[in-house]
């Protein structure tokens, strides 16, 4: 059976990991980490129980014992020869390694992209809860927010996790919830798992030149995002899908029926189908099956 390291020297990125485990988990997993404090690599671990993943001490790493070596932050301290390397910012790559990119956004001859889709857990049960994670502040509060949360005042709005800054301004919000604190990935499945929608940032919020992580979490775990058209069609993903404004979208959420939100559902099905083919071309690449 081939065999697949995953290094992670810094530690940092770890939410990424989901995504290798998917695609190489017909094949022998060492994940080497400093540490797995946030529980990325148990919960995704847990998703593949009969994959063969193990976590070991990243200084044991001998690059000879491996078919392929996938370094997760091309920014770390690792000689990149012969290893290939995820690319957070075009910045940190380089014309003489391969690359995987997990956006459309980062392009090169040496760079594929590959969407992080992985098996995470799906619930048919929900609230009206419409929930942004990830980095977010009071500088990304404009009026076409406060608008879409006043009008939508049937939905509770969670802002959790991922560096999130306390908005003072949304403590007189009777429907919004504020998590200041980074999230563990078991409490952030939780929040994604009873929520109806997830709402995206949108530009000037959501640099184009980067992944954002909800995309990934989202489609995953079968949940229908609030996005913006640019978004949805650089990385071709289905959605609630606005231009520039939230607000365009008030009316659709608010009077959804249960068949259009089934419809949501249906489509991220078939989106999942098409990016599982395509990554899966990923492994002919490689000449690893």
């Amino acid at each position: 059976m081939k065999r697949i390291a995953i290094l992670n020297v810094s530690g940092q990125h770890l939410c990424c990991v989901g995504f290798l485990f998917e695609l190489f988990k017909d094949y022998i997993i060492d994940v080497f980490t400093p540490h797995d404090r946030e529980r990325y690599c148990e919960y995704y671990k847990s998703l593949y129980e009969r994959a063969f993943i193990d976590l070991k001490n990243k200084d044991s790493f001998k690059k000879e014992d491996y078919d392929l070596a996938i370094n997760i932050n091309s920014h770390d301290s690792v000689n990149r020869n012969g290893i290939v390397s995820i690319a957070h910012v075009i910045q940190h790559t380089d014309k003489t390694n391969n690359f995987i990119s997990l956006t459309p956004w980062i392009k090169g001859e040496n760079i594929t992209y590959i969407f992080p889709l992985y098996k995470g857990l799906k619930t048919e049960n929900y609230e009206n809860i419409i929930l942004l994670f990830g980095s977010f502040g009071s500088d990304c509060v404009d009026d076409d927010l406060r608008n879409f949360i006043n009008y939508l005042k049937e939905y509770q709005f969670y802002f959790i996790g991922g560096g999130s800054r306390h908005i003072h301004e949304f403590d007189n919000y009777p429907n919004v919830k504020q998590i200041d604190d980074k999230v563990g990935i078991y409490d952030l499945v939780e929040y994604i798992k009873k929520s109806k929608f997830i709402l995206t940032r949108k530009t000037p919020y959501q640099n184009t030149d980067r992944y954002s992580g909800a995309l990934g979490h989202s489609i995953s775990h079968r949940k229908p995002m609030i996005i913006q058209k640019i978004t949805s069609e650089s990385y071709d993903l289905p959605g609630i899908i606005f231009d520039k404004e939230y607000s365009e979208v008030m009316d659709t959420i608010k009077n959804m029926p249960d068949k259009d939100y089934e419809k949501h559902l249906t489509d991220i099905d078939l989106a999942s189908e098409r990016i599982s083919e395509n990554n899966s071309k990923y492994l002919c690449k490689l000449n690893l099956k």
